[in-house]
């Protein structure tokens, strides 16, 4: 048996430079990861991929649609030749369709679970592989820490650089969907270079030049699509957060705050009206074992 937890993720950063021919876009993006984590207990069994929920939403499927699943079924067949099964408990913390990158980080535990577990060696290149061909998120949770995404996000650079952080995660109660945010056709173009002068700022770590350069071209298609998502950022700014921005495609707002403390303070005034809370910091490192 393996229990793993791995992290969720905020966008200090993302660009949308324009259309692809494969239906995605190209992006420039920062990843970051965060200390709010799922957990994923793994136990070996003869045959199959069998999913279960100890703990978080009634709605989650654990069928051949979620990513945990494919994730286990793809390294079953590519990597262990269909001659094992696994059987893997899940302790859902992250909220899904919220931005945070719930999903993928846990495809991505997945696919590192099975190679410990199994003890089978995989190069790193093949990981990412299978990992880039379940979801664009998917091989950043591979390093964790600070990272550049470019491509779809699925080509992964990782960054030494990892400044830390206190900051809260606001989710509205509705999620919101990434294709639709695509399809409002509201997101704002531009050309990479925010994102890939972001690591420099890292370096420094000066936190007041970090928020200053905080950019998400999706914002605008996340605003029009939900007005209350850019309320909450609106009220963050108004509590006195250094800086805030919806994370990914939306709906959470992540704010950089002084202290845990400050966060936690201002978390507290949204708690009671439906939004989900979370005080956090950035963290540098991914998929860890228990």
């Amino acid at each position: 048996m393996l229990t793993l937890r791995t992290p969720a993720k905020i966008n200090p950063v993302l660009e949308v430079l324009g259309p692809r021919p494969d239906g995605y876009h190209e992006l420039a993006l920062v990843f970051q990861a965060v200390g709010l984590y799922d957990q994923l207990t793994f136990q070996k069994k003869e045959k199959g991929v069998q999913l279960s929920l100890s703990e978080g939403p009634n709605d989650l499927a654990a069928d051949d649609s979620n990513l945990i699943v494919k994730a286990a079924k793809l390294f079953i067949t590519e990597v262990l030749q269909d001659k094992a099964g696994v059987q893997v408990t899940l302790q859902k913390n992250i909220p899904m369709a919220a931005g945070l990158g719930g999903g993928s980080s846990d495809a991505a535990a997945t696919l590192r679970g099975l190679q410990w577990l199994f003890e089978v060696p995989v190069s790193e290149e093949k990981l990412a592989d299978m990992a880039g061909r379940l979801g664009s998120d998917v091989p950043f949770f591979l390093t964790g820490g600070a990272a550049l995404g470019t491509g779809r996000g699925e080509k992964i650079e990782p960054w030494t650089s990892s400044a830390q952080f206190s900051l809260l995660l606001v989710k509205t109660p509705e999620g919101l969907s990434t294709p639709a945010v695509y399809r409002s056709g509201k997101a704002q173009l531009t050309s990479g270079e925010k994102a890939k002068s972001f690591q420099a700022l890292l370096k420094k770590g000066n936190t007041k030049e970090i928020v200053s350069a905080l950019f998400n071209g999706l914002e605008p298609a996340a605003f029009y699509l939900r007005p209350d998502v850019k309320r909450v950022k609106e009220r963050l700014m108004e509590e006195g957060v250094l800086g805030a921005l919806v994370s990914g495609s939306g709906p959470t707002v992540f704010a950089v705050t002084s202290t845990a403390g400050e966060a936690k303070n201002i978390g507290e005034k949204f708690q009671g009206e439906g939004f989900e809370v979370f005080v956090t910091e950035t963290i540098s490192g991914g998929v860890e074992r228990q």
